[in-house]
């Protein structure tokens, strides 16, 4: 049941994604949820390194410029990501705008920045569902995580500017 929480990123939210810790969140993965063509929720996976919270009211992203996600973002102006970790779900309801068409640190991808609308917490019904809760998170591994976290690095800061 999820529940509102306000406009703003809660503590655990905004320090996962201040880019401070990448090793810490180097498996986590964000849902981003935009509306197709034709209506219909279009999901889409990012990695914790290809995302920034400046603030508790801005997040900038780093999509593929010519994937259907960004070209969604680009016409609806509005997105939903799903946080989803053993210790916290989160909804985050947000107005979207293309900052840069391609990033320096990686050509292929454009540079996003979400202003937060409102956040929902889901979390099982202790009524209806006691003791019940999320076990985990949804991860992903990379064999090349190294490398990748040398260009999370860079994507990051470019992202920060």
């Amino acid at each position: 049941m999820s529940t509102h929480v306000g406009d703003t990123l809660p503590d655990d939210i905004f320090e996962a994604l201040s880019g401070r810790d990448l090793a810490g969140v180097a498996d986590r993965v964000v849902v981003v949820s935009t509306v197709d063509e034709r209506g219909f929720p279009h999901p889409a996976l990012l990695s914790y390194f290809e995302a920034v919270a400046l603030d508790r009211r801005t997040i900038r992203l780093a999509t593929y410029a010519e994937s259907r996600t960004t070209q969604h973002a680009r016409r609806e102006g509005k997105l939903t990501l799903v946080f989803v970790d053993a210790a916290f779900v989160y909804y985050v309801k947000a107005a979207v705008r293309q900052l840069a068409e391609s990033m320096r640190a990686t050509p292929y991808n454009a540079k996003l920045e979400c202003r937060v609308l409102e956040v929902l917490r889901d979390a099982p019904d202790p009524v209806r569902e006691p003791g019940a809760h999320i076990a985990s998170g949804i991860r992903y591994v990379n064999p090349q995580r190294a490398v990748e976290r040398e260009r999370a690095e860079r994507v990051i800061a470019e992202l920060r500017a």
